[in-house]
């Protein structure tokens, strides 16, 4: 797994994106290279709201970029993707998230959003395949930690 930063400026397979907002905060997300059977070489950043640790119990923002290996950006429009989500026995806690286009940064992404029901482990799963032959099929999965909400004082 990797960590990304941005902070001013992201480049990720040769793109550089520039981020629509300008914080002193940084944000990390983490990118992925697809393994398909074919080698496609897919890649997809995910974010999770907040900060890529999000909270059991609450809904999460989850937003997928997907890229090709010479690090132009897949449209939305031009992938049939779909997402689960299992706990850590392998158990489907949910299949066929509802996924949406959104823009992150200026840039079309897969939207969805995740409740994951308990803290602990679980791993995302997104698979997609061209609607124009652009791309070969592929799944990739993410591990993510859902951890307690930080109480209100």
């Amino acid at each position: 797994m990797q960590k990304i930063l941005l902070a001013g400026t992201l480049a990720v397979c040769g793109l550089t994106i520039e981020p629509a907002l300008h914080s002193s905060s940084l944000i990390a997300h983490q990118q992925h290279q697809a393994v398909p059977s074919d080698s496609s070489g897919i890649s997809v950043m995910i974010h999770l709201d907040p900060d890529d640790t999000p909270h059991a119990g609450h809904a999460s923002e989850t937003w997928f970029m997907l890229m090709q290996s010479d690090g132009s950006v897949i449209s939305p429009s031009d992938c049939d993707c779909g997402a689960r989500v299992y706990d850590t026995q392998g158990e489907m806690v949910f299949h066929h998230l509802p996924l949406s286009s959104t823009w992150v940064n200026g840039y079309e992404a897969i939207g969805t959003s995740i409740t994951f029901p308990t803290p602990g482990a679980y791993t995302v799963v997104l698979s997609g395949e061209s609607v124009n032959n652009s791309f070969e099929p592929f799944e990739i999965e993410f591990p993510v930690t859902a951890v307690v909400p930080p109480t209100s004082d």
